[in-house]
């Protein structure tokens, strides 16, 4: 399981409670800029191999990848393929933690990355790659 992650917040939490679920091996996978002081590093600990340790939970790995230019994609397709070759034998899923509006003209202004993601992992065409959308929904 990967959950593409921007930074620690209630989507990240949202994601990463739903694919504690499903499965023991478990990667976070922040892509942050070169000069991106702000990574989940040094938080991480406190916010998540803490609670699943002591809910007796696998721990999930953070994998932080550098990136220039705010590209999201190529990083995450290359992390992808690392996983393809070390596990050639397992599905893999990519769960993407979703923001819904209320308003839906409100999508637009928040999840083109998440739709642009999905559409990339779709359209790739790799059968062994599973892409599970989790909605977090806004209420009013």
């Amino acid at each position: 399981m990967i959950v593409p992650i921007r930074e620690w917040d209630l989507l990240a939490h949202k994601g990463l409670r739903f694919v504690l679920k499903m499965s023991p091996l478990i990667y976070a996978v922040q892509v942050v800029r070169d000069e991106q002081a702000e990574d989940l590093q040094a938080r991480w600990v406190n916010f998540v191999e803490q609670p699943t340790t002591a809910a007796g939970l696998p721990t999930p790995k953070l994998v932080v990848l550098q990136s220039p230019y705010r590209r999201l994609i190529s990083p995450l397709l290359r992390f992808l393929d690392q996983i393809k070759a070390e596990y050639p034998d397992r599905q893999i899923a990519v769960i993407i933690p979703e923001l819904v509006e209320h308003r839906w003209y409100h999508y637009p202004l928040h999840n083109q990355r998440a739709a642009l993601l999905k559409a990339w992992l779709l359209f790739s065409g790799d059968r062994r790659v599973v892409v599970i959308n989790v909605p977090w929904y806004l209420t009013q």
